[in-house]
């Protein structure tokens, strides 16, 4: 028999999660926000939906797919470009956001282990928030968004200590009734070592299993079935509840053998085609499992400890940024780079919700503290997402004001230049893309007596240059309009991304300026010829001289 309650409050969540989704969107809010806002209208605020244990179930279900997927992200390749830089920031960072938010903590009258699950609640950044922004912004592979997705893989395997510790502490609680952590000092220690022992050797088994078997049977086996594609995502969540069965019999935390199942098999060579066909089902079950955890919020609870959330909100907003931003420095990277690395991090995590669950679940905090977890990550994914979106125009503004490194521990005074307007260029050349094809554009120009504005999403690409240099995504109109668009005599893209090209031809037809763009074939330049294009140019058909000598003939660049 179908239960219609079941049905009636699963078809309340979908419609709150899509509704409130999509009133979000022209704000730039992330969609975890809008759907545990859903959850606090739906539940605590009309009383439409009581969660059921059915309900639990599909929201543990979406928890599961979100650390599968995220493990698909941990190739070893990929970490071993991280490299030392994100590492050390990773492990800096979590002890000392940790120790800092520990001191509010205790500043403000928490004690035991309430300070602990605060301090550990709030040290992590938003993986699902910073990676699906940079993607819209196409800044994955920019030298900070390198660096940010490395600290993050950093954070996520110590997320994944952290859920195994408390689930080694289940039962060691009793506290939920008495708000928080400090319950589980009265356990005795031996059973409590003991738990975490059993914990740690369990993971321990777990990781060892799973890496034989992706050594040994998984590469044949997905190699068989990966012209199916419905077989290939069918086999890869078989194995991926495989070892979430593991974790169980091992008494484990669920997330903790997905996100193994995700990590074994991101070393195949299928893994960006699994993440593809598994992420639009895991977004349906996570936006369950949020909507659910904004259902079991009591945000009026967190009043009680609003100085807290003042407190953990301020400093992860204004503080925790800046505090990135100097260890990534420290570590040699440029200023305005890791400034853009800490603005980028400036947020709790999804992770928070995800543990402050669990810890209720085994009776290790109280719905008040969850509640405090809850209002801050409100709070900073909200106004991060919107400082993450315009973070160039940040970063300049504050380049102008002479404050980036300051901000990033250096002296006080002015980074590379940031807009045409700051280094006073006028009827200039816009050069997009820093390959070899553009750097050495830049040079000859350069040369020729033109001025030339350098424009990358890549500080490194822009380093050694002879002209004036703008780091900025020239996808973005405002990037554009500050690299002085409206002022230049010519736009070349040098990018081998033809959509990029095609929106850049587009904007510089709107603003009359010519337009050279790079097409590496004639039906790229078939394309584009009605946007305006003043030239096409091929480098595999003639030297970057020839391409100069070229303009000059049609008047494109003076003589």
């Amino acid at each position: 028999m179908i239960d219609t309650i079941l049905l009636r409050d699963l078809g309340f969540l979908v419609l709150g999660a899509t509704t409130l989704a999509l009133l979000a969107r022209p704000f730039g809010l992330p969609s975890i926000i809008a759907y545990i806002i859903a959850g606090l209208l739906i539940g605590p605020g009309f009383h439409l939906v009581t969660l059921s244990p059915a309900m639990d179930l599909i929201a543990e279900v979406g928890i599961i797919l979100l650390l599968f997927l995220v493990g698909l992200e941990i190739s070893l390749n990929k970490v071993r470009e991280v490299g030392r830089l994100a590492i050390t920031a990773g492990v800096v960072q979590i002890v000392l956001t940790g120790a800092i938010i520990a001191g509010l903590a205790l500043a403000l009258g928490l004690r035991g282990g309430d300070v602990l699950f605060i301090a550990v609640a709030l040290t992590f950044s938003s993986t699902v928030v910073v990676v699906k922004l940079l993607d819209q912004q196409h800044a994955l592979n920019s030298r900070y968004g390198q660096i940010a997705v490395g600290i993050l893989l950093v954070q996520d395997l110590a997320v994944v200590l952290v859920l195994t510790f408390v689930a080694g502490m289940e039962g060691a609680g009793g506290a939920a009734g008495s708000g928080g952590l400090e319950g589980a000092g009265g356990l005795e220690g031996g059973v409590l070592l003991a738990g975490l022992v059993r914990a740690f050797v369990g993971m321990g088994l777990l990781f060892g299993a799973a890496a034989i078997l992706a050594w040994r049977v998984l590469p044949t086996l997905f190699g068989t079935i990966a012209r199916s594609q419905p077989a290939l995502l069918a086999w890869s969540l078989s194995w991926c509840f495989l070892l979430v069965l593991g974790s169980e019999l091992l008494e484990l935390s669920l997330e903790l053998g997905a996100f193994i199942a995700g990590v074994s098999l991101a070393q195949l060579p299928y893994s960006r085609e699994l993440r593809r066909r598994v992420h639009p089902l895991m977004n349906f079950f996570v936006a369950i499992f949020f909507v659910s955890l904004g259902i079991q919020m009591q945000l009026g609870e967190a009043l009680a400890f609003w100085p807290l959330v003042v407190a953990a909100a301020g400093f992860t907003l204004f503080f925790k940024p800046p505090l990135i931003a100097w260890i990534v420095r420290t570590l040699g990277e440029s200023p305005r780079s890791a400034l853009r690395v800490g603005l980028t991090l400036g947020q709790t995590s999804e992770f928070s919700f995800i543990l402050g669950a669990l810890a209720l679940e085994r009776g290790l905090a109280s719905e008040s503290l969850i509640a405090v977890v809850g209002a801050v990550g409100l709070l900073t994914m909200g106004v991060s997402s919107l400082s993450i979106a315009g973070g160039d125009r940040v970063v300049n503004a504050l380049s102008r004001k002479g404050l980036v490194p300051l901000l990033t521990g250096g002296r006080h005074g002015s980074v590379e230049p940031d807009s045409a307007e700051q280094v006073g260029l006028r009827d200039h050349v816009i050069v997009v893309g820093m390959n070899t094809l553009g750097r050495r554009l830049v040079e000859l120009l350069t040369e020729r007596g033109e001025r030339v504005l350098a424009v990358d999403t890549d500080l490194e690409k822009l380093r050694d240059l002879p002209a004036a240099t703008f780091l900025g995504n020239a996808e973005y109109l405002s990037v554009l309009e500050e690299a002085g668009i409206h002022e230049a005599k010519l736009v070349v893209s040098a990018l081998h991304i033809e959509d990029v090209n095609r929106l850049l031809a587009y904007r510089a037809a709107r603003f009359g300026i010519p337009a050279v763009i790079h097409a590496l074939d004639q039906a790229a330049e078939r394309d584009m010829e009605g946007l305006g294009v003043a030239h096409f140019m091929n480098s595999r058909e003639s030297g970057v001289t020839r391409i100069i000598e070229e303009l000059r003939r049609v008047g494109v660049l003076g003589t």
